[in-house]
């Protein structure tokens, strides 16, 4: 006995490092499980009065990957018939999709059945089951399902207990050799000369040194040429304004004044602008009065311009066109609702610094 304890010390000393585990590659198991049928088929005479089971079966299972796995399964199962006075023998056999959640050991499953007994019939199954791992190859599973008779409509239920052997190759921990230190020579230093270029100034980092940058402190967020300065790109904007009046009347309404705002800001945001109100009127009336009419409508989108937005008023000119440039000839409703008009446009082309994002 005490050579044998020598021995085994001096072989786990020996070798190298113990295995890390195994490569799990299929799995078979063998189970027992008790399934409960449905209740109703005990009060049928064609289905034997059947009521409970007991099995004794086989799986084998295919690893996939971490979480999913495929089995197939064989069982052999004694039933109860005839209000528990008599016995009879079926089989089972079908295959299953596994799901493993995480690490925890759970697992859920569904699948499809094959039952031969009283009588037969094709049956879809979902459950749930845990993995209680004993061993790197050896672990209990338990597992509760329900099986849905897919031909006649009933459902049963069951739970089952078993135990499986893992196939898989052993992975091994790399042997780790340790090497005695090399005695090493003490080479010769020989101090390289520094060179240290001269870094000269760039003050507002735009890429240009201080002694070329003919425009300093550009901003940090736009290109400049290679003088240091800010380049530019042209860029055109524009806004048209087109105010509708009713008839015979040259009144501002309050729905107007939000037009005429966004005409006022354009002309604050671009003080270079100017521009020219135009008033237009319907056909319906004479010449004379539709012109005077449409210089009184482009008078007041001028007034309110200068009065209420503070626009300068040698930045505006107003000017009434009658019934002179109608944008339609007819004299219905809808042609004179289109006639009655102030129209004014803003196009101007402003330079923009060239952003460098």
């Amino acid at each position: 006995m005490k050579i044998f304890k020598i021995t085994l010390l001096a072989a786990l000393i020996s070798s190298p490092l113990a295995a890390e585990g195994i490569d799990k590659t299929w799995e078979v198991g063998v189970f027992g499980d008790y399934i409960k049928s449905a209740t109703g088929k005990d009060n049928k005479v064609d289905w034997q009065q059947i009521e409970a089971g007991k099995s004794i079966g086989i799986d084998l299972q295919k690893i996939i990957s971490d979480q999913w796995s495929a089995r197939i399964e064989l069982a052999r199962t004694r039933y109860d018939v005839n209000n528990g006075n008599d016995k009879d023998y079926g089989t089972r056999f079908g295959i299953d999709a596994i799901y493993n959640i995480g690490d925890t050991g759970l697992y859920t499953f569904a699948g499809v059945r094959r039952f031969l007994n009283v009588q037969n019939y094709n049956a879809v199954n979902l459950g749930a089951g845990y993995n209680f791992a004993m061993s790197e190859r050896f672990s209990l599973y338990s597992e509760a399902v329900v099986y849905r008779d897919v031909n006649n409509g009933y459902t049963d239920q069951a739970i089952k207990i078993g135990v499986k052997y893992a196939f898989g190759d052993v992975k091994n921990a790399p042997i780790m050799k340790k090497e005695a230190p090399q005695k090493v020579a003490p080479a010769a230093v020989v101090a390289a000369p520094v060179v240290v270029a001269a870094v000269e100034a760039d003050s507002d980092n735009d890429g240009v040194i201080d002694k070329l940058d003919a425009c300093n402190n550009t901003p940090a967020n736009v290109k400049v040429d290679s003088k240091g300065c800010t380049l530019y790109s042209e860029k055109s904007v524009e806004i048209k304004l087109n105010i509708a009046f009713e008839n015979n009347s040259s009144t501002i309404k309050p729905a107007m004044v939000d037009d005429i705002q966004r005409l006022a800001d354009f002309m604050k945001e671009y003080k270079d602008t100017k521009v020219v109100i135009e008033g237009h009127s319907s056909a319906i009336g004479t010449e004379k009065y539709n012109l005077m009419l449409s210089q009184k409508r482009a008078d007041k989108i001028k007034e309110v311009l200068t009065d209420t937005f503070n626009i300068d008023a040698e930045r505006l000119s107003a000017k009434g066109f009658g019934e002179t440039q109608l944008l339609s000839k007819g004299t219905a409703s809808a042609d004179n609702t289109l006639n009655r008009r102030v129209v004014a446009k803003i196009e101007t082309t402003v330079s923009e610094a060239i952003k460098t994002n």
